[in-house]
């Protein structure tokens, strides 16, 4: 039997040091087959904790937890590695959601989906061999006039249609013009109205939720158009589509939602099926302000967000 000292120290050099037992022995003086002999005496006496985390476990609690909380549909909660960048995170929720789509998949139905590097990921993640020649693909909202694949809704739509063999629209219009009354003049054009009178049909949309509002993850936005202080001033936590949230799901009042070319709210809570995607800290508020406006139903993120979400819900259920 070894002493207390001798067993916590020869613990801390294994897990901590992350020594070998043979540098451990040489360290203590002693062979391998004895550091062996106090590592398995330091764990029978309850000095070294063995604990296995069942990931699926508890991610499948999660996402019960979820729905629960927030009467969703479906909860899909994805464990990430620690250290874990955006860039990474985005992709694992856009497979995620890629795996999720053909559940959705009606026969004769329409998808709609915004756009982001997220939706990119989910698009890119499809499975080429698996064709859906009854659906189509619509645009939420148009497009942002930038070069990044990921703001141009309608090479998002033709590419998502492309890979699962079926048709898709094109939404000839600019997610954000200059004044709401051009918004309202473009929504009269015959040729605009070919793919947003379509927005009644559809029965399941796909979009990332945005994150807090700072210049530097609205870069695309022109500068003229949106004033980030002044909507943060106004409550605004994120965005769903383009449009500026605050922490009740509710629009922002402020002229830059006017200006948008991008499904309406009440149209958006009639789709049956609304699958919001995000995960990461900077998007915690916005998630949560999309899930107690119920602009979300189905809900792809990741764990550690889980957490937050389930957190903030019960603080406000309490009144604390």
């Amino acid at each position: 039997m070894y002493s207390d000292a001798l067993l916590v120290k020869t613990s801390e050099l294994y897990y901590y040091s992350r020594m070998s037992q043979a540098e451990i022995g040489r360290v203590l003086g002693v062979s391998v087959p004895t550091v062996s002999r106090i590592l398995q005496e330091a764990m029978e006496r309850g000095i070294i904790e063995v604990r296995i985390r069942d990931t699926l476990t508890r991610t499948a609690d999660a996402e019960e937890a979820l729905k629960k909380k927030f009467g969703l549909l479906d909860a899909v909660v994805v464990e990430i590695p620690q250290d874990t960048d955006g860039n990474f995170l985005r992709k694992l929720l856009g497979k995620k959601a890629s795996e999720l789509l053909p559940r959705f998949c009606d026969r004769g139905g329409t998808i709609g989906i915004g756009c982001g590097v997220t939706i990119r990921e989910m698009i890119e993640s499809l499975d080429r061999s698996r064709r859906f020649p009854d659906l189509r693909i619509v645009p939420l909202l148009g497009g942002w006039g930038k070069e990044e694949p990921e703001r141009e809704t309608n090479r998002l739509a033709s590419d998502m249609g492309n890979i699962l063999g079926c048709a898709f629209s094109y939404l000839l219009a600019p997610a954000i013009v200059s004044s709401a009354e051009v918004r309202d003049l473009l929504l009269q054009e015959p040729q605009i109205q070919l793919t947003t009178r379509l927005w009644d049909s559809v029965k399941t949309a796909f979009f990332s939720i945005g994150p807090e509002l700072d210049r530097m993850f609205f870069p695309y936005i022109p500068a003229e158009y949106l004033d980030m202080e002044k909507a943060r001033k106004a409550g605004g936590v994120g965005d769903v589509l383009g449009r500026i949230i605050d922490g009740k799901g509710r629009e922002v009042p402020i002229p830059y939602n006017g200006r948008l070319v991008s499904i309406p709210f009440e149209t958006l809570k009639n789709i049956p099926r609304r699958v919001g995607i995000g995960g990461g800290p900077q998007k915690y508020r916005g998630i949560y302000a999309a899930l107690a406006g119920k602009l979300v139903n189905v809900l792809i993120t990741d764990f550690e967000t889980s957490e937050y979400l389930l957190h903030l819900e019960a603080m406000e259920h309490d009144g604390i």
